[in-house]
């Protein structure tokens, strides 16, 4: 397997002193620092180095737009921002798992220091596991999110696959004319 590091701490550190050292030399010569890709979460399961997106192994996060509980509760936006909090600011590590078929990104199972991302996400209920994919990794989180009614497993939410193919159904309706 390959690790694939992209630390997101001090990146603002990075770009400020690269802005220096370019005003504070006079010499064409030099060339300035070349600031590291910017890091941010994409939804609960999906993250994004520079311009490269990388979908988290063996989990499906609701969707950005996906609410539940008859669109009263905003679960993609709730997903997304529980993310952000388990990264808390820290450097990122990801080991490459796969290539996700359909779209193509990197799938890779990504750590925040030595919390397993994708086990957080499962553990505090923001994310559902894929047992067919990682071979049954994260289905005893998930288990005990369901048994103690966290995140999605507290409100009336539909799974983000399902959740998809009512949205594919709905748009083909809408251009069917019905």
């Amino acid at each position: 397997m390959k690790t694939v590091s992209w630390p997101i701490v001090a990146l603002a550190a990075l770009a400020v002193t690269a802005g220096a050292a370019a005003q504070s030399s006079d010499d064409d010569t030099v060339l300035p620092p070349v600031p590291k890709p910017r890091f941010t979460v994409v939804d609960g399961d999906t993250v994004k180095f520079g311009p490269q997106l990388v979908r988290l192994f063996g989990i499906d996060a609701p969707e950005r737009s996906q609410t539940c509980d008859d669109g009263q509760w905003r679960a993609g936006a709730l997903a997304r921002k529980a993310l952000e909090e388990f990264i808390a600011g820290r450097p990122v590590n990801c080991r490459l798992i796969d290539t996700e078929r359909k779209t193509n990104p990197p799938v890779a199972q990504c750590f925040a220091g030595d919390d397993d991302l994708q086990e957080k996400m499962v553990s505090a209920g923001w994310a559902w596991a894929l047992p067919a994919v990682s071979k049954d990794r994260y289905v005893p989180e998930e288990r005990e999110a369901i048994q103690r009614k966290l995140g999605v497993h507290a409100h009336k939410c539909m799974p983000p696959a399902e959740w998809r193919a009512m949205i594919r159904r709905e748009a083909l309706r809408r251009e069917q004319g019905g």
